[in-house]
């Protein structure tokens, strides 16, 4: 499991001073009205809440002791003494929280709903959200459910990573986004998450044009990666394409030319069919981890 740099590593209660400043703050009577007015239910409303929380101009009624059970933040905010002449929606007080609404959406969701930490496909939205809020408020579990999706995606071992199904199996892949592979690098360096990157890295590296470019998201915006990663990616193609010329695809030049080799000629006229599939009309990274026995029939033929 990837390590993520702490919040709140010592988990100590935070003082009503500290608390003023902190970005999960209760509203006060100047705010919330101004706020309030124009702020839309969201699908997460439950009449029995207790607390109402708003991200820009939308509200999510829950309850106080969902938030107080999953992350100590909330805990320590409910804590505090509040004003007494506090605004309310339906008799609740309401916390003003500088996440954006989507990310909130996601991180109650997946608090209330189980398909959430099920195994099934979730959005990458939600994963990123599960990621963000989960480090920000101290819900580990959160965090943790949503680290393990990308982990298996982007394993670190190679015999991991030759049992991966084609598409991706954790997150939810619309056709149209493109992008989606730069913004999980992307996340991964904002969270701290190094683990997936040199997988990550492996699959950015494939398509250069793009590399470069970005790839445009479902909503017609791009996604792109930093020009940090650009450059890794660039000198690890590089890298790859003469480790398969000096190692994984050395052999090639020396098939049926060995004096123990019992089928010379065969072997000759394979080589000269992979050298072709391999280095025309230009090398493939892609390659690097491919079997030779999927690319060469004859040659699992004859070795069989």
């Amino acid at each position: 499991m990837p390590t993520v740099e702490p919040i709140n590593p010592l988990k100590r209660r935070r003082t009503e001073d500290e608390l003023e400043d902190d970005p999960l703050r209760m509203s006060t009577d100047s705010d919330s009205n101004a706020q309030s007015v124009d702020a839309t239910r969201s699908e997460v409303w439950f009449d029995d809440g207790s607390v109402v929380l708003q991200a820009a101009n939308v509200q999510f009624k829950v309850h106080r002791s969902v938030l107080c059970r999953h992350s100590s933040v909330f805990r320590d905010v409910f804590s505090m003494p509040h004003p007494r002449d506090e605004p309310t929606v339906d008799s609740c007080p309401v916390i003003h929280l500088q996440d954006s609404a989507e990310d909130l959406k996601h991180m109650l969701l997946a608090l209330y709903d189980k398909s959430y930490n099920t195994r099934d496909p979730i959005p990458f939205s939600a994963i990123a959200a599960m990621i963000r809020l989960g480090r920000k408020y101290d819900i580990d579990h959160l965090r943790d459910e949503a680290l393990l999706r990308l982990t298996v995606e982007f394993p670190t071992t190679l015999s991991e990573w030759e049992n991966l199904a084609p598409n991706y199996t954790q997150i939810i892949h619309e056709e149209e986004n493109d992008g989606l592979l730069y913004d999980i690098v992307n996340l991964a360096h904002q969270n701290d998450i190094k683990s997936i990157l040199p997988a990550a890295y492996y699959l950015c590296l494939q398509e250069i044009e793009a590399l470069l470019n970005g790839a445009k998201r479902t909503d017609g915006s791009t996604s792109r990666v930093s020009f940090d990663v650009q450059r890794a990616c660039i000198f690890g193609r590089e890298k790859l394409l003469r480790a398969q010329a000096e190692d994984t695809f050395a052999w090639v030049d020396d098939a049926g030319r060995i004096g123990t080799c019992l089928h010379p000629t065969t072997c000759r006229q394979e080589a000269a069919v992979l050298t072709k599939a391999i280095w025309k009309p230009l090398p493939e990274p892609g390659r690097t981890f491919e079997k030779w026995t999927d690319f060469s029939p004859s040659c699992r033929e004859v070795v069989s």
